[in-house]
């Protein structure tokens, strides 16, 4: 049972995600660096449409999830906590889609 005023271990790294996710929606197209990337440029480039994995990692190290709806053309969602795949967690600065 938690008592009014003390945090448990579940809700700081549910806050973390939630401040990543927030920042990632916010940076749009940012870089590595924090800045924004050249204009026709892009930090984190889409996988070219014949790419037929399920996860993609960026120059940048951002790892992301590929997902496709019949009709439609794969969307690529970044992937928090990608220990699964061998890469380390997300950036703030990483785009929440691709």
């Amino acid at each position: 049972m938690v008592r009014t005023g003390e945090s448990t271990m579940t809700t700081k790294p549910i806050i973390r995600i939630a401040t990543l996710a927030a920042a990632a929606l916010i940076a749009g197209q940012a870089s590595a660096f924090g800045g924004l990337a050249p204009r026709g440029q892009s930090a984190n480039p889409r996988p070219p449409e014949t790419y037929q994995g399920q996860w993609y990692t960026t120059p940048a190290g951002c790892s992301y999830s590929r997902a496709k709806a019949p009709g439609y053309r794969a969307t690529w969602h970044l992937i928090i906590n990608p220990y699964h795949i061998g890469q380390p967690p997300a950036k703030a600065s990483c785009p929440a889609m691709l």
